[in-house]
């Protein structure tokens, strides 16, 4: 595995900020772009977890016409606070990550959102 050092080299165009603060039952969706004449696979990464791209509460998409690279997470929870990863491989097999810490702060209950499932019929 060979790491991007140059500013030329990488293969990110858009960074993600090093930390996002949410609160508990938010919606959270976090975005980046690749240089995507370049790209031949994009993984996410929840705390260390590779993220399915099918996932119930948790999925990515990746978009090869634009380098769109999204990681969807429905109605967190405390549990779901660490880090998140983007890791783009080159078709030169350069690996690039970029990595962001999510926070889930819970101090005032007034508007902590609590997930509300109804049943059809």
């Amino acid at each position: 595995m060979i790491k991007s050092n140059s500013n030329n080299d990488r293969l990110f165009l858009s960074r993600l900020s090093e930390a996002y603060k949410c609160r508990s039952g938010d919606n959270v969706i976090l975005e980046c772009y690749v240089r995507h004449q370049r790209i031949k696979s994009i993984a996410w990464y929840a705390k260390g977890e590779l993220v399915d791209k099918r996932g119930v509460r948790v999925w990515h998409r990746y978009e090869p016409r634009t380098g769109q690279c999204i990681l969807y997470l429905r109605s967190v929870f405390k549990c779901d606070e660490g880090s998140y990863c983007c890791e783009a491989t080159s078709i030169d097999n350069v690996v690039e990550t970029l990595e962001i810490k999510l926070m889930i702060d819970n101090r005032d209950k007034s508007w902590t959102k609590v997930p509300v499932l109804y049943m059809a019929g």
